[in-house]
Formats: structure tokens, sequence, C-alpha cells
């Protein structure tokens, strides 16, 4: 009986060693696991010090938004990251968090974002825009910069002299005369072509598909005639076109206001006043130049961000 007992104590301790061993291996591996999520977690809870910032991916929008990154990055210890994104996948982007701020465009927002009817005062537009992003999507819309990239009908210098071409009402007078160009996106969205058909009713010769950006080196080379090119492209300080005055206003008013989601605000309020400091301080012809400066000049968006914001006082030299 003496020996069944010792060997039930020796069983019972060597199955408390074996426990005890499997318990400290258990919380080895439990400790590993909370270090490594916490680990995740402050990875992702650091983002909530890194603010991205996105582009469009063209030469405006590249500046604004190494504009908005040096702001940021000078007021506050937070650090902003640039990325771009196609304008289908951004908004997307914006709603699922991985974009906390860019620069957007009054009417994409009223038209493309928020589908609403269009309009064309620039205060009631800029006003909806701002109330129904802040209700519907919980997105702040901050002080408009000042100038607003809209389209007007561009013509090659030589047939603007020729056939007399100074507004878009001209064009329509001569449209049968003219073959008009334009990429797929400018045709299908209703914010761009209808409002031409409706209001100028051209009956253009032909009109041929043009990838975007690429019409103005097809008007260069006269491939076409006409085409509605963006009043603060640079493409017309370098190329012998003529923008025309869009007489009949067909356009919802394009002004560039940067955009932020209300929780990335609440965590930093101070980025409001910071990214507000820009407002009204660009007009059209200062944001053509600074866009020549990236498309003609072949500098960096960061490179002329960063000078214009020092020129206006806004950067530390």
């Amino acid at each position: 009986m003496k020996n069944m007992t010792n060997k039930k104590n020796m069983l019972a301790s060597g199955v408390n060693k074996r426990w005890a061993r499997r318990k400290r291996a258990l919380l080895a591996i439990t400790a590993a696991v909370l270090l490594a999520v916490g680990m995740t977690g402050c990875a992702k809870g650091g983002s909530s010090d890194t603010i991205q910032v996105a582009t469009k991916g063209f030469a405006e929008s590249d500046i604004l938004a190494n504009a908005l990154k040096l702001l940021i990055e000078q007021e506050t210890d937070l650090k902003a990251d640039v990325k771009s994104l196609d304008n289908n996948l951004l908004w997307n982007a914006l709603k699922i968090n991985e974009v906390d701020t860019y620069v957007e465009y009054t009417g994409t927002a009223l038209i493309n974002i928020l589908k609403a009817e269009p309009e064309y005062d620039p205060q009631t537009v800029y006003d909806k825009v701002k109330k129904e992003l802040k209700e519907k999507n919980q997105i702040t819309v901050l002080d408009p910069l000042g100038f607003t990239n809209s389209y007007a009908f561009g013509v090659h210098k030589e047939k603007a002299e020729q056939l007399g071409l100074k507004t878009g009402s001209d064009v329509a007078a001569k449209s049968e005369e003219l073959v008009f160009g334009a990429s797929e996106e400018f045709m299908n969205r209703p914010d761009l072509w209808p409002p031409v058909l409706e209001s100028y009713q051209p009956k253009f010769k032909a009109i041929k598909t043009i990838a975007g950006g690429l019409y103005y080196q097809a008007i260069d080379q006269g491939l076409i005639d006409v085409a509605m090119v963006q009043t603060t492209s640079a493409q017309v300080l370098v190329r012998p076109i003529v923008v025309l005055e869009d007489d009949k206003h067909v356009y919802v008013p394009y002004y560039a206001v940067p955009i932020i989601r209300d929780e990335v605000l609440k965590k930093h309020p101070e980025l409001e006043k910071i990214l507000n400091s820009m407002a009204g301080k660009i007009t059209d012809k200062e944001m053509q130049r600074l866009n020549g400066e990236v498309e003609n000049k072949q500098r960096s968006a960061l490179e002329v961000a960063k000078e214009w914001l020092i020129a206006n006082g806004l950067l530390k030299g």
C-alpha cells in the first residue's frame, strides 16, 4: 500500500510538473500573441499619427496634395503620406478610411459624389456640398482655395483666327466645319458633354475619341480642331491653343476645396486651421503657372508646392 501511495504521489508530481511546464508555455505563447497584436494595434493606431493625403494623379492634384502634406508636417508632429489614386477609387478609399484628406472640386462632389442635380451658382454649390457631405458622409469641406478648374472650348490659334472664334457660341455656329475631340470619360460624364450639347447644340463635322490629356497634342497636330480643355491646364501655355469664353456658362463651378474626414478632424482639430491657411490664395492663372512648372518644366510637385508655400509665407524656408 505504501508503494502504491508513493507511485501515486510520484505520478501526481510528474503530472503537476508537466502541467506547470505546459502552463508556462501557454503563457509564453499568449504573451507573444498579445505582443504581436499590440504591435499591430500600434502600427494601425500609429496611422492616427500619419495623415493619408491623396492625389488624383495629375499635376494640379499632385501639387495641392504635397502642399497639404508640407503644411501638416510643419505645423504638427504628425507625419503625412501622399498616395496617388484613380478618381474612381479615391472616394471609396476615403469611405473605408484609407485616405484622410485631399483636394476635391465642388462640381465633382455635387454631380459625381452626391449625385445631385446641377447647380450653377458657386456659393450655392459650395454650401450644398459642404452641408450634404457632412450629413451623409461625415466629411468636412474646408474653405475654397480660390481657383476653379472648369472647362472651355480650346481651338488651334490659326483656326480661331481664320473662323473668328472667340466664344462657345462662335464654335457652335461654325461647328459643321470643325472636328471635335474628347475623352470617353468626358463624353460619358453627365456633368460634361450633355450641358454642352444642350446649351450650344453643336453639329460637329466629326467627333473623335481622344485619350484624356492628349487632345492638346491632337489640336496642335491638326488631328482635331476643337476640344473642351481645362481652364488651369498648362498645356495651353506652350501650345498654339486659344481658350474661348464659355458665354453660356454651361458648367457647374469646379472650385478647389480641401476635404477631410470628421473622425480625423476630431482627433486633430488643429488641422482645420492649418489647411484653411491656403484658402483664397490661388488664382486660376497662378494654378495654371504652377501646373506649368510640373507639366512643362518637369519639376517635382513637392518642390513646386514647397516653393509656392514659402513665397506666400505659409512655410518656413
